[in-house]
């Protein structure tokens, strides 16, 4: 079952900064992949998009600096900024799209900013990635 992720807003709103969410089971201190990916606004809330156990992706709304509920036992979870968004060029959403699969569940969102797009994609683990414009 997908979450319906418009229930929180996402467009218009201004990323003053980016925080990938990391389980670090140990004393490596990180994993391969994140496993949410937290977008700081000017305004409360932040926006959370997590993997759900059926692989889609999951928009909820976040409670920074806390990490995501689910994050248990909390001495294993770490955020990570995602030093490029939130910068100028990259901090107003100006629309988003909804990338779908064949059966119409939500597994990726666009985030369009005025420099690039930011494709968040969920699946095993979720999956980040910026695409420029050509200036």
């Amino acid at each position: 079952m997908s979450h319906d992720s418009s229930a929180v807003p996402v467009t218009g709103r201004r990323v003053r900064a980016a925080y990938g969410v990391r389980y670090t089971p140990d004393d490596s201190g990180r994993s391969a992949s994140f496993e949410a990916l937290e977008l700081v606004c000017d305004t409360p809330p932040s926006i959370v998009f997590s993997c759900g156990t059926d692989w889609t992706l999951r928009t909820t709304e976040g409670h920074w600096p806390n990490l995501p509920a689910w994050c248990f036992p909390i001495d294993s979870w770490a955020f990570e900024e995602v030093e490029e968004i939130g910068k100028p060029g990259l901090d107003v959403i100006a629309s988003t799209s909804r990338l779908l699969d064949a059966v119409g569940e939500e597994i990726g969102t666009l985030l369009e900013f005025r420099t690039a797009w930011v494709t968040v994609s969920s699946g095993d683990a979720l999956s980040l990635d910026v695409t420029h414009k050509s200036q």
